[in-house]
């Protein structure tokens, strides 16, 4: 007479742990690739809005004009000025700003007047509608990159040589630079340069 052997108490009970090891490593495994795509996605938005923040940069500063204004207060402001203690890091005219709209909008210049700045970690570009704004305020406001630590720029004039200040402090007509750098210190990637070549 043949017996038919079933499985043992002991042996339901080593394969039910051994299930349960192998379904804990698998749930961490799962949940360590999931926190490394989020992680991977996380960069890659980063890293996009880097990009996405030079490239608006590179427009504007590769199509600045040596076109000063009068502001709001009737001061002459220079083509392009750069100083660490005002709310604008950096304001400068700027040239090719097509209007679609022209037939409908109020007519304007061709010119525009930009700033950067930093508000708390975060870079902004302003723009004027009018080119001598009647407003010291700018028309809008952009965000182009938060979690910016610190900003330094660097200027090289005529004679291939650093300046920190725009205009130099001790030339008197110094004309445009050749280029500018931009330093940023992001909370995340460490310090991130950009060197931008102004026209002519």
């Amino acid at each position: 007479m043949n017996r038919v052997r079933g499985f043992t108490l002991i042996e339901l009970l080593v394969a039910m742990f051994l299930i349960s090891i192998m379904g804990a490593a698998g749930f961490k495994m799962l949940s360590q690739i999931n926190s490394a795509r989020g992680l991977i996605a996380d960069q890659a938005d980063r890293i996009q809005s880097l990009q996405r923040t030079f490239y608006w940069m590179a427009e504007d500063i590769t199509q600045v004009i040596d076109r000063p204004i009068r502001s709001a207060l009737d001061a002459n402001i220079p083509g392009i000025q750069f100083s660490s203690e005002a709310g604008a890091l950096m304001e400068f005219t700027r040239g090719g700003w097509t209007n679609p709209a022209e037939d409908v909008s109020p007519t304007r210049s061709s010119l525009q007047r930009i700033s950067y700045s930093l508000d708390g970690d975060r870079f902004i570009r302003s723009y004027w509608y009018h080119l001598d704004p009647l407003d010291e305020e700018p028309t809008k406001r952009r965000m182009l990159l938060d979690g910016v630590e610190n900003l330094t720029l660097r200027f090289i004039d005529g004679q291939g040589e650093w300046k920190t200040n725009w205009p130099p402090l001790d030339v008197e007509d110094p004309g445009m630079p050749r280029a500018i750098e931009f330093n940023f210190e992001l909370e995340d990637f460490g310090t991130v340069s950009r060197l931008f070549a102004l026209p002519g």
